[in-house]
């Protein structure tokens, strides 16, 4: 599919950057982590040329090298990009959306890792304070956040 929509669309096209986003998943996911960041990066390079930076599909490519960032244990990096999610889905979504609450999780695992357990908790506490009333105490969400308390 990648190899036609090469030869069909333009290089810059989002829908190329949506197939590059979608691969970059399915890369991360096999722990093919090098492959799973070139294609994020370039899922990343069309959105931002084409949708500019405050953008969720701007925000969702940062999610996903956040992602791979943490699976290769690159701490640090991966908290910025999340950060860079994080900041377009406030401004774009604001502070009371359940994205907003994932990405307070997600933060909130990695500096779990890092052994920053106080860091961690304010963003889990984050985390439940918008998940808990959109979704209620027996979502998976919640539930999640509440296991990594």
């Amino acid at each position: 599919a990648l190899e036609m929509k090469l030869k069909c669309l333009d290089e810059n096209d989002v829908r190329l950057a949506d197939s590059y986003h979608q691969l970059g998943r399915i890369y991360c996911g096999q722990n093919m982590c090098d492959v799973a960041l070139s294609m994020h990066d370039k899922s990343l390079q069309i959105r931002l040329l084409v949708l500019g930076h405050n953008h969720l599909h701007v925000a969702d490519s940062y999610h996903g090298i956040g992602i791979v960032y943490k699976k290769q244990g690159k701490y640090d990096l991966a908290l910025s990009v999340h950060d860079k999610s994080l900041q377009i889905r406030l401004s774009v979504l604001g502070y009371h959306h359940p994205d907003v609450a994932l990405i307070y999780n997600n933060i909130g695992v990695i500096y779990d890792l890092q052994g920053k357990y106080d860091e961690a908790l304010s963003m889990y506490n984050k985390s439940l304070y918008i998940a808990l009333p959109v979704f209620g105490e027996n979502h998976p969400n919640v539930r999640r956040t509440r296991n990594n308390i």
